[in-house]
């Protein structure tokens, strides 16, 4: 039985390109979720700026 190395050479490159594709997707996506935590994201006092009547 003979491989046929052009759909073997394909199916890597496709596996290669999906593999890629969902790098450069996730990054995107790590980016975007950061800058939400940053724009929603409520500042917890230091333990300092704690008056003694809020505890």
């Amino acid at each position: 039985m003979e491989i046929n190395w052009y759909i073997v050479g394909s199916v890597i490159i496709i596996a290669l390109v999906l593999v890629a594709f969902l790098i450069k997707r996730n990054l995107k996506d790590e980016r975007n979720y950061e800058k939400y935590l940053k724009k929603n994201d409520k500042s917890i006092p230091l333990k300092d700026e704690i008056d003694s009547e809020e505890l």
